[in-house]
């Protein structure tokens, strides 16, 4: 069955970038792609010319899906049920190609830091915990609201990319959906003196 053009690019994405999480950016070829993808070389080029090009069209759309959500999180009113409702929109993204997005950015610090690869994912999540927080929030609502968003990102990063043991994967999510909600809500709460 032949693939549509959009199809195909997909699928590159999603396979280079699971490439170069396993076998690191510097390590992975394009024909090593191409091959893994199914397709020629040349094929490979009618949709990407470098490896840069892959990774700038990955985060784009990934930190994309991000930004989909935060313009969401923007027109409901703050509470528990949009709290729920975010933390598990997030859980799917990152149990998806945002997950994927991250695994490559802790494999890859180098490509990271550069200029060009890192204000994407910034500025979408800076949009994030500006709305989390809310307008004129003190620190500690930037700080729970930035910390909310870290627990759920460490719930879904495996075993190997944890920096220490985290448990198994079921009960890891549950715990980091907990927590985020549970920071959430203080973001809600007045600070007593």
């Amino acid at each position: 069955m032949p693939r549509d053009g959009s199809g195909t690019r997909r699928e590159i994405l999603d396979t280079a970038m699971r490439l170069f999480v396993d076998q690191g950016y510097d390590k992975t070829s394009l024909r090593e792609i191409a091959e893994s993808v199914g397709v020629t070389k040349a094929a490979l080029y009618y949709h990407f010319r470098t490896k840069d090009d892959i990774v700038r069209a990955a985060l784009q759309d990934y930190y994309g899906t991000v930004g989909d959500v935060v313009d969401w999180l923007g027109t409901v009113p703050p509470g528990e049920a949009r709290d729920v409702e975010l933390v598990e929109r997030l859980r799917t993204l990152f149990d998806g190609p945002l997950g994927l997005a991250m695994r490559f950015s802790q494999t890859n610090p180098t490509v990271m830091n550069r200029d060009e690869f890192h204000g994407a994912s910034g500025r979408e999540l800076r949009r994030l915990v500006q709305i989390l927080a809310g307008p004129d929030a003190a620190a500690e609502a930037f700080l729970r609201a930035t910390l909310a968003f870290g627990a759920l990102v460490l719930g879904t990063i495996g075993d190997d990319d944890a920096p220490f043991p985290m448990g198994a994967v079921e009960d890891r999510g549950d715990a980091s959906r907990t927590i985020a909600l549970e920071l959430l809500a203080g973001v809600r709460r007045p600070t007593l003196p």
